[in-house]
């Protein structure tokens, strides 16, 4: 997880201040990647963007939301990498072998405060999104048509925060490029 941040800092350095605050966590404190660890821990989101630069999105029956594929790091995940890949695997039914990682390192990281859930005995605590940027050719590989999920494909500008930001500045680069 250290040497994830790090490589996240060098990468986007304007950002020292937020993964500080995670690398000190990760120091001091329990697995920063177990669910249960408060203030805060890890979570993973997969960005998953096709050749014309749409980006997968899955819809939240609880709260009717759309949002990209992601969740908590499970205990077994061996990397950050590889939970968000199996995060949108289970959560969006893409198919893993056909989506190409941009990376080892996050596309993005973000702090996002949860509200406690007393029925779970969760207080309330933040989650660090660590979202890594994975390609696919084709949009109807990626995604099988017998996934119960409601998927859908979006423009970059239309993802939220900070992410939306990147993607779309990523986007446009990319499609400059012969």
């Amino acid at each position: 997880m250290i040497g994830v941040a790090l490589g996240y800092i060098e990468a986007n350095p304007d950002e020292m201040d937020l993964i500080r605050s995670l690398v000190v966590l990760a120091l001091h404190g329990p697995a920063i990647t177990a669910r249960s660890t408060t203030p805060a821990h890890v979570t993973c989101r997969a960005a998953i963007v096709s050749p014309d630069w749409r980006v997968l999105e899955i819809m939240d029956t609880s709260t009717s939301t759309w949002h990209l594929p992601g969740g908590h790091v499970a205990a077994g995940d061996s990397s950050l990498l590889g939970a968000a890949l199996g995060l949108a695997a289970r959560r969006a039914g893409v198919e893993t072998n056909m989506v190409i990682p941009d990376g080892i390192i996050p596309f993005d990281v973000e702090a996002r405060i949860v509200e406690a859930a007393p029925e779970r005995g969760e207080p309330e605590h933040v989650h660090y999104d660590m979202t890594y940027l994975f390609h696919v050719e084709d949009r109807s590989l990626a995604v099988p048509d017998s996934v119960s999920t409601r998927v859908r494909w979006v423009e970059p500008e239309q993802v939220a925060g900070q992410l939306g930001t990147k993607l779309t500045e990523t986007s446009r680069h990319s499609r400059l490029v012969p």
